[in-house]
């Protein structure tokens, strides 16, 4: 019966998919072939990373955000959440406003699109990974709504009758509001014409989502439809405002999503602080094992010293950067800084991540690892450690916190591995040094056990990277970069 309802969810996706694999498919972000839980793009495996000032950056112009993604790009970043939210000071509306001060959801305000085409060239020319969020309910709320053009005292297209508030808006699916749809449908529609045209972006359906099942799908469907109709392949996913919940609805859904987005397991209130942010991931991540697939972290909550309760502190921030990683996921970005009350964006703090990150990946072949924290034997409770692990050939583990030890165990018959420090805060790699494996027999021939101490050089973060010295003549083999 299982074997049977994989072959329907199959054909169901190959069905989105008629037509769709086109010359320029190969060279859309996707899920990696050679290992799903991650992405690749152009053909190449790629880790993405990132960090922003703001949640909607195609709304930036000029030099305000190609200075932004300058820095992006130069401290190693390559991912960009951008909703298409039109809330803040100095942002435009989809929708051209007319004589009387009301708008026409018929007519179009080129300067919003403008925006968002100048955004998807200047990204994918830096060849940064762009994740759209269709609908935002905060751009809705209290006297966001009231100056709204969806708000029906502002605009042309039609009254009170139709619907009342933003809750009506978002009912519309559920009870079939066709003339609120037609509406909504056309916005989508103008947006997937341009969206398109890059090969750079992924699909979230909502943010923080409330809206329902109903809603959700109806959204990944009409997505699908239209990109079925231009002969391309894309990728979709809705973020719950409870983590949980998002992995059980792809996965209940596989033909409509593809990726997971667990980005609220980011924060304090809705998700995990320390061990138990990684432990959910795992959990998460065993649901998937036999249909792998990327889970994202566009919004990595925490900044200063906590004083938001929801979010966290920017500490705990840094720490849910790094444990994303080790546990598997194929994305992480800082969230951004508002009023300092939701995370540390794409300041100085993001900018050491991200570059300690990036230097790792350019020895660490990430794609070929697993999550591994079975290899590890704290030497103390208190100790916090994490591993990523290609058995037999490379280990890295991550220390939260200095002075800490622990015991690894590489699984192989060795005698040595080689063993270099990464200080996560100074950015400098510590110089290679080949260090003993301690090993247990069962008897004098077979291995029992074995195992490498590691000791942080100091009370800053560190990742170790750890190498399986290669047999004879095989000492040329590369790891692969992110970079690459």
């Amino acid at each position: 019966m299982a074997h049977i309802q994989m072959i329907a969810v199959w054909v169901m996706m190959m069905s989105w998919g008629s037509g769709m694999a086109g010359a320029d498919d190969a060279g859309r972000i996707q899920p990696y072939r050679g290992n799903p839980f991650y992405w690749q793009y152009e053909g190449k495996p790629v880790l993405l990373l990132g960090g922003s000032d703001e949640d909607n950056p195609f709304q930036w112009t000029g030099k305000q955000l190609t200075d932004q993604l300058d820095l992006l790009v130069s401290v190693g970043g390559n991912y960009l959440r951008n909703t298409m939210s039109d809330r803040d000071e100095g942002n435009v509306y989809a929708f051209q406003r007319v004589e009387d001060g009301r708008y026409d959801l018929n007519q179009w305000n080129d300067p919003y699109w403008d925006r968002l085409r100048f955004f998807l060239d200047e990204t994918r020319s830096r060849g940064i990974i762009v994740q759209v969020t269709l609908w935002d309910q905060h751009d809705h709320t209290g006297g966001l709504w009231r100056s709204h053009p969806w708000n029906p005292q502002r605009n042309v297209n039609y009254d009170s009758q139709v619907i009342r508030d933003r809750n009506d808006f978002y009912a519309a699916v559920q009870e079939d509001n066709q003339e609120i749809l037609h509406y909504q449908e056309r916005f989508i529609d103008k947006l997937t014409s341009v969206t398109l045209d890059y090969p750079h972006v992924l699909y979230n359906i909502n943010n923080e989502s409330w809206a329902g099942v109903e809603w959700e799908n109806h959204w990944a469907k009409y997505l699908h439809r239209r990109a079925n109709e231009r002969g391309k392949t894309i990728h979709v996913t809705s973020m719950h405002m409870r983590p949980w919940i998002t992995v059980r609805h792809v996965l209940t859904y596989p033909e409509l999503y593809s990726f997971v987005e667990i980005s609220q397991n980011n924060q304090d209130s809705m998700g995990a602080r320390g061990h138990a942010h990684w432990e959910n991931i795992m959990r998460w991540r065993a649901k998937l094992a036999t249909r792998p697939m990327p889970l994202n972290n566009e919004k990595i909550y925490g900044v200063g010293q906590g004083a938001n309760y929801s979010a966290g502190d920017g500490r705990e921030a840094v720490r849910r950067f790094w444990r994303n990683i080790f546990a598997g996921c194929a994305s992480s970005r800082f969230h951004r800084p508002v009023e300092d009350r939701w995370g540390i964006g794409l300041g100085p703090l993001a900018q050491t991540q991200l570059r300690a990150m990036r230097m790792l990946l350019e020895k660490l072949d990430v794609f070929s690892c697993s999550p591994h924290n079975d290899l590890l034997s704290p030497l103390d409770i208190s100790c916090e450690a994490y591993c990523l692990a290609d058995i037999g050939r490379q280990y890295a583990v991550y220390f939260p916190d200095g002075r800490q030890a622990i015991e690894l165990d590489p699984w192989v018959f060795v005698d040595s591995m080689t063993l270099r420090w990464l200080d996560i805060e100074r950015g400098e790699w510590s110089d290679e040094t080949v260090i003993p494996v301690e090993r247990d027999y069962f008897d004098p021939q077979w291995l029992h056990k074995a195992k490498v101490r590691l000791q942080t050089p100091d009370n800053r973060p560190h990742v170790a990277l750890l190498r399986v010295p290669m047999p004879s003549g095989q000492e040329g083999r590369e790891s692969l970069s992110a970079n690459d």
